[in-house]
């Protein structure tokens, strides 16, 4: 299990995570001091950052996550309105 960091950015007004370098599936758990939203965006080139569309990404205090890993490499990104307690991910 990784263990990701967060901090805050006042620019994007969101805790944000570092770029995740992803090399195959994982399973994504995020928990938040506070009812809030989740936002992740994707990139393979380092340059553009779409957002991965989430059901239901707000309102709620945990979130837990399969992602998929299409390409040879993936770069994601985390962004939460509220402070995380704790995201964690593990390849699947």
């Amino acid at each position: 299990m990784e263990t990701v960091r967060t901090t805050y950015d006042a620019k994007e007004l969101a805790w944000t995570s570092p770029a995740l370098r992803l090399e195959r599936d994982i399973y994504l758990m995020i928990s938040l001091k506070k009812k809030g939203k989740v936002v992740i965006r994707q990139s393979t080139d380092g340059k553009k950052w779409s957002r991965v569309p989430i059901e239901q990404h707000k309102d709620t205090k945990a979130f837990c996550l399969r992602m998929e890993v299409v390409p040879k490499v993936l770069q994601i990104k985390i962004y939460t309105s509220e402070e995380p307690e704790e995201i964690k991910y593990a390849y699947i």
